[in-house]
């Protein structure tokens, strides 16, 4: 890139990873800027050289602990769970271990050892050429930066930097320097590298920051200072704008607060088409914190209660009177709506610690229903939390990742035997309390029929179901092009579930980022859903664009697309449908 000569205006362009508009001068900040010093001690300082070693481990898992905390508190359990996994890495025996032993090896001080350790450790990670495990390496450099700086005393330039508002431009941001970027000051973030799922991204639209991620070459060099524009919808930033440019942004931010208030009047109606056709529009839920969101947002209640939160946020599991007040509140504060409470979803990116053995592929392992069924007296207690929370008759049990038929029967099995040790104890539940699966993997859509007959309801879990569908790790940025959620064969999955429930008398839900996606709601309704469960944020421009067309218009445009043999066929198709009728959503 050439050095800037010139205050022309520029524009250069990257991932849309969190919509929303900003203005600002631009702070250009190298998170690896740390010097590790390097020097031969003697024998007897290598005591000394640990105990410095320990000092600032310990303070890194404080430091760790904190930013957990304050994500937790800030934006829900979801994010907060990235940072289990760095405090496993922190601590972990090999890293740990390995350093101790160069130190006594090649007496050179700390820092210069372990600086080694790490770069031979996440370099054969790397080198094994598996997303999952760059992931992890990604996760090792994050942690490792901060025991550096804990070592050397310096804290880097990152917070210290951010004096006024800003639009941050950084190579990458690990999600611990995401969580702390002061979201006063910080109007949005550009990075070089990520992908619409990386961890920076999702953080962004969590703290409602615009941001752009893998940022094209730029054809000047951006430096600290330079005006700027950052469009997170559609993922241009704006260099050096000229008035009239500046003039036109400003205008596109008047058109979408304007946007945002009319949705608002939306609150209280329902989501019926033209046709009068009604489709129960819910919202997700991480923790109880999020409850005067659900309501706020003019949900019909919650359609996915991630009971996780509940046992990944305290050091030991939570008994059966903590879960049930938890379930017991959550049910009372949407009634007389429903509450749809999954039971744990543990495993993958999710751990719990000592509880997991470590698989070669998580996101293929113990995880989920599997784990429930793996250890049923801790999924008992959490069947019996739920029972009893039931009363409230408004509460129904879902049970994620089913791949087969015999996972469904081992878990009613286990409810079954549950509701006869309430009635013999007196304790009272539903006696008619529906139970439902999530519908995310490929046998489970393909012997749809087959469960459909042991549940009252199914809910498709679309994130798990397309990665696992085309095989694509969805929080890979190389393959993130390939991440299509209107690829044609999982849209047939979808239908083939749809039509399965439906044949079989029981309704059809939807979670996931599809069902927040208001360009693709025409084309779910269309194929039949009956209920849409999206985050809290999403749910005003979901309910906009069902009030819009009638069932009978988006059943026909189903149909059409279903005939289509390309995802980008099918997206040009809803992207024109949407700008036709609703083109105030895409401001």
């Amino acid at each position: 890139m050439a050095h800037a000569n010139s205050s022309a205006e520029f524009r250069v362009t990257g991932l849309a990873a969190s919509p929303g508009l900003a203005q600002a001068r631009l702070l250009i900040i190298d998170f690896d800027d740390i010097t590790i010093p390097r020097y031969s001690i003697e024998e007897n300082q290598i005591t000394d050289e640990i105990a410095r070693f320990n000092n600032a481990i310990e303070k890194t898992k404080h430091q760790l602990i904190d930013i957990q905390k304050e994500v937790r508190e800030n934006l829900g359990e979801k994010d907060a769970e990235i940072f289990e996994a760095h405090l496993l890495v922190l601590e972990d025996a090999t890293l740990l271990g390995a350093t101790h032993k160069q130190l006594a090896l090649k007496k050179l001080n700390v820092e210069a050892v372990y600086h080694h350790v790490i770069q031979h450790y996440t370099e054969a990670l790397e080198s094994l050429k598996d997303s999952y495990l760059c992931e992890r390496a990604a996760d090792v450099r994050d942690v490792s930066r901060r025991v550096f700086q804990n070592l050397t005393g310096n804290h880097g330039s990152l917070i210290h930097a951010i004096k006024e508002p800003c639009i941050i431009v950084a190579y990458d941001l690990t999600p611990s320097e995401t969580a702390q970027l002061p979201r006063d000051k910080v109007m949005g973030f550009v990075t070089y590298i990520g992908s619409k799922t990386s961890h920076a991204a999702i953080m962004a639209r969590s703290m409602d920051i615009p941001a752009i991620v893998g940022l094209q070459e730029s054809p000047i060099t951006l430096e600290s200072g330079m005006f700027a524009l950052l469009d997170g919808t559609h993922g241009v930033l704006v260099i050096n704008p000229s008035p009239e440019t500046i003039a036109q942004f400003g205008a596109l931010e008047s058109r979408h607060e304007a946007v945002v208030q009319n949705l608002e009047q939306l609150r209280e109606t329902k989501a019926v088409t033209l046709d009068n056709r009604h489709i129960m529009l819910s919202a997700n839920i991480e923790i109880l914190e999020d409850l005067p969101d659900i309501l706020e947002s003019g949900a019909e209640g919650i359609g996915l209660f991630r009971s996780e939160f509940l046992f990944t946020q305290s050091d030991h599991l939570p008994d059966e009177e903590t879960q049930y007040q938890s379930y017991l509140q959550a049910a009372q504060s949407v009634k007389p709506y429903p509450i749809i409470l999954r039971t744990l979803d543990i495993g993958g990116d999710k751990l719990m610690g000592d509880y997991f053995e470590e698989d070669q592929n998580p996101f293929l392992g113990v995880r989920a229903i599997r784990f429930c069924l793996a250890h049923p007296d801790l999924f008992r207690t959490q069947l019996r939390a739920m029972l009893r929370a039931s009363t409230e008759k408004n509460v129904k049990i879902m049970l994620p990742m089913v791949s087969g038929l015999s996972e469904v029967l081992q878990a009613k099995t286990l409810i079954e035997e549950e509701k006869e040790k309430l009635r013999q104890q007196g304790i009272p539940f539903d006696e008619k309390i529906e139970l439902g699966i999530m519908v995310e993997t490929p046998s489970a859509a393909l012997i749809a029929d087959i469960l459909a007959k042991e549940v009252n309801f199914f809910s498709i879990g679309t994130n798990d179901l397309i990665q696992y569908s085309i095989a694509i790790d969805r929080g890979n940025e190389r393959l993130a092009h390939l991440y299509e959620p209107t690829h044609p064969g999982v849209l047939r999955l979808i239908r083939q579930i749809i039509q399965a429930a439906h044949e079989n008398s029981i309704w059809c839900g939807l979670c996931g980022e599809m069902a927040g996606d208001f360009i693709l709601v025409p084309l779910l309704v269309g194929l039949g859903v009956d209920e849409l469960s999206s985050g809290a944020a999403q749910v005003p421009r979901v309910k906009r664009v069902i009030q819009s067309i009638s069932y009978e218009e988006m059943k026909t445009l189903a149909h059409e697309l279903l005939q289509l043999t390309s995802s980008s066929e099918i997206i040009n198709r809803l992207d024109e449908l949407g700008r036709a009728r609703f083109p105030e959503l895409f401001e």
